[in-house]
Formats: C-alpha cells, structure tokens, sequence
C-alpha cells in the first residue's frame, strides 16, 4: 500500500511534535509537581547578632552580657582602641588602620561564635529544631532510618538470647566475648 504524500507529511509533523512537546511537557510537570530539594537551613539566632561591630554595642546589651567576661573585657579595650584611632571629633573620623580593622574583624568573630554558644543563648530554647508538625522530611527520614536501625540491632539481639548463642557452652574454659553486643 502506497502512502500519500500528505499523509506521509502528517505523521513527520506527529513526531516532531512529539520530540517537542515531550521536553516541554516534561518540564511543565517538574514545574509544577516539582522535584525534592532540601529546603535551606540557618543557623539559629543568627538574626540576633550585631549589624556592623560588636563594640558599638553598649555594655547592658543582653548580648554582651551574655559573652564570658574575657570577652567582655576585649570589647572594652576594643572601644578604647577604635575611640583613639577615630579621634574625638565626631564629625571628622578617621579611618581605621589595616592592623586595627583585622582586630577587629576577629574580635567580632569570636564574639558571633562566643554568642551563638553561650548558655544564655541555648537556655532562651534549647531546642530549637524540634519544630513538631513543621518538621523537615530530611530530618523524619533520618529519624525514622534511625529507629529502623535500633529496632533491627534489638531484633538481632533477642534472636540470639532467643537461640541461647549469646553464652557458648561446651567448654570448661573461659570464653571472651567477641561480638561486641553484652
């Protein structure tokens, strides 16, 4: 049977729209179904730490009351230091020096670190991921692979109190146990 011309003509249309339409389905579908990706976590209480320097804080800031007192002491020195470099005229400061800047820098990151791990922070929520219903999926699947494990190294555990093979017998020798499990 002989096919027409036009026929012939129909079906290369067909499957080009095929070959196009199929990628661009595709991608509608991932669009709108979309595909699993972890959601982007933030360190907690970040957002409660100073803006620009830690030294511009007041000393009865709760943040810097919640530093160790050695810390405390260092942005006081700090203070000091900045106060000389920048003159007291308010109006014409001057700029810090390249020594004093990366003290600075330093300084702040060791009070962001001291901060984020200090007990008036963790005491304020100590538990800041358990978020109940808003739980990540990340974090159920590794909870429920955990108990899953648990639950397997206990199942292990009772088949072999189940078959008498945690105390070998047999011997008027002392054994050591080797499994690792008693």
């Amino acid at each position: 049977m002989k096919m027409s011309s036009s026929h012939s003509t129909l079906q290369i249309t067909v499957l080009a729209a095929k070959f196009i339409a199929a990628p661009a389905l595709m991608s509608a579908l991932l669009a709108v179904g979309g595909c699993y990706a972890p959601q982007p976590t933030e360190l907690y209480r970040t957002n409660k730490l100073p803006k620009e320097h830690w030294y511009a804080l007041d000393e009865d800031d709760s943040r810097v009351e919640a530093l160790p007192h050695a810390l405390r002491n260092s942005l006081t020195q700090q203070r000091q230091l900045v106060a000389l470099e920048e003159g007291t005229d308010k109006n014409a400061k001057k700029s810090l020096s390249p020594e004093t800047t990366k003290k600075v820098a330093e300084l702040d990151q060791t009070c962001n670190d001291a901060y984020l791990i200090s007990f008036d922070t963790i005491a304020t929520n100590p538990t800041p991921d358990l978020n109940g219903q808003f739980e990540s999926w990340d974090r159920r699947r590794q909870n429920d692979s955990m108990i899953y494990n648990q639950n397997f190294r206990a199942l292990a555990d009772e088949w072999s109190r189940f078959w008498l093979m945690e105390m070998p017998g047999g011997t008027p020798y002392d054994t050591v146990n080797t499994t690792g499990r008693f």
